[in-house]
């Protein structure tokens, strides 16, 4: 395969690399946003579930925001109210391996001086799962304190770890790994260290930013191109090669079938520079040269000379019409039924254009005249490309010992021309200057 190839192949590959990093780097964001007006189920939890738990939780969804109202009881050992936001179904949950952050518009009011609020992000695990503590799923989670950062602060999801009830269990190992592929809530709950009293949390607003493709992805689909992109590149090269090999053996042998062809080339230039390539026929100089060698030979034997023209009516119009392909088409056609309608020794060429000369030996002009006539009829009782009618017009002369070939053959003409004059598809014979 040629360099010159390889180097645009490289600089293709170069260029839809770099353009997709830094459409990566700089664009194709892609941002999920979660509030009360969107499809989401919202339930409560609190510790009332634990034998001891008094606290009591209550859910709201107002003009487009969650809410979480919450009275802790005192006495408890481990009190807290939670609110979870369902983003899917508990089987499936929703896939958030693509997002890199979140941002939060909530704030949270109680007995602390400062609050603070667990934001958890619950996965969808098969029923069978082993569960620590009774938990209904993984949860990964951050203790966030809303007031300590402007609304809509990013918060990197890289952040969120497995609860810590989850990194004591033995199923930790292969369950507590923090993974957002399946997330089937985003839980909002007060502080592990709460105070008795009530407590509320509102939650105006979620949204997760990340890429349409991760960065990770892209890098490894580039990879993959350029592998697959390279290793294309080697198997087409060793196939040129191997192709190459293969000529280069196969022209050792044709240079010595060239050299045994040479003569038959020359016989054949020979034989082209004499016929017409159309049709096959004689061209003009072919027929002159053929004629020439049959006078010189056989004069006596081949005299009375019947001159036969041949003109195709109206092969313009069928080239206009019907396509220089199908008016060459006509042309062959003609050529075949004529040499299959005289005998061999007859000589047949291409004058020109639409108009051929068909040279009958030993044939007076008026027997040429029937047999031009029976060609006639047959060329136009004849099946033609495309539907087409086609017909011919013949103009006759005889050419006898003695006299000019030019003169004779001008004869001819000028009997095909009054043929055309007299309406086409007819047959004239002009003997001397008497027209028939």
């Amino acid at each position: 395969m040629p360099s010159r190839v390889l180097r645009r192949l490289l600089v293709v590959l170069l260029a839809v690399t770099a353009l997709a990093l830094l459409w990566n780097a700089l664009g194709m964001n892609s941002t999920l946003v979660i509030d009360g007006s969107g499809p989401y189920g919202l339930s409560v939890q609190d510790d009332r579930r634990a034998a001891s738990g008094a606290s009591v939780a209550r859910a709201t969804r107002g003009d487009g925001d969650f809410g979480l109202d919450c009275l802790i009881a005192p006495g408890q050992d481990a009190p807290f109210c939670e609110m979870r936001i369902d983003l899917g179904s508990a089987a499936r949950g929703l896939d958030l391996s693509r997002f890199d952050s979140m941002r939060l518009w909530i704030s949270a009011s109680g007995p602390e001086p400062r609050q603070r609020v667990r934001v958890a992000l619950r996965d969808a695990e098969p029923a069978d799962a082993p569960l620590p503590h009774g938990a209904a799923r993984t949860v990964n989670q951050i203790v966030y304190e809303p007031a300590a950062y402007p609304p809509g602060t990013a918060l990197s999801l890289a952040r969120f770890a497995p609860a810590t009830q989850w990194q004591d269990e033995p199923a930790a190992a292969t369950l507590a790994a923090p993974d957002l592929r399946k997330v089937a809530t985003i839980a909002f709950a007060t502080d592990p260290q709460v105070e008795p009293g009530p407590h509320a949390i509102r939650v105006a607003r979620i949204e997760l930013d990340g890429k349409l493709v991760a960065p990770a992805t892209l890098r490894l689909g580039l990879l993959v191109l350029w592998l697959a992109v390279v290793g294309a590149y080697l198997v087409a090269d060793a196939l040129v090669r191997r192709q190459r090999l293969r000529l280069s053996t196969a022209s050792q042998h044709s240079l010595q079938r060239l050299n045994d062809s040479l003569s038959f080339e020359m016989r054949s230039l020979a034989e082209i520079a004499h016929t017409d390539t159309l049709t096959g026929a004689f061209n003009r100089k072919g027929l002159a040269d053929e004629l020439m060698r049959l006078v010189r030979r056989r004069s006596d034997a081949i005299f009375p000379l019947a001159l036969v023209f041949i003109d195709i009516d109206h092969l313009k119009r069928i080239n206009d019409e019907h396509g220089q392909e199908t008016g060459d088409q006509v042309i062959r056609g003609l050529a075949e039924l004529v040499r299959s309608a005289v005998q061999r020794e007859d000589l047949f060429a291409r004058w020109g254009g639409e108009e051929f000369l068909l040279v009958l030996r030993n044939t007076p002009g008026q027997e040429g005249r029937n047999i031009a006539e029976r060609l006639r009829e047959r060329i136009a009782g004849a099946k033609w490309p495309g539907g087409l009618r086609m017909t011919c017009s013949f103009g006759i002369s005889e050419w006898r010992q003695g006299e000019d070939v030019g003169e004779g053959i001008r004869r001819a003409d000028e009997a095909m021309y009054r043929a055309k004059q007299n309406g086409r598809d007819r047959v004239e014979l002009e003997l001397d200057s008497e027209p028939a």
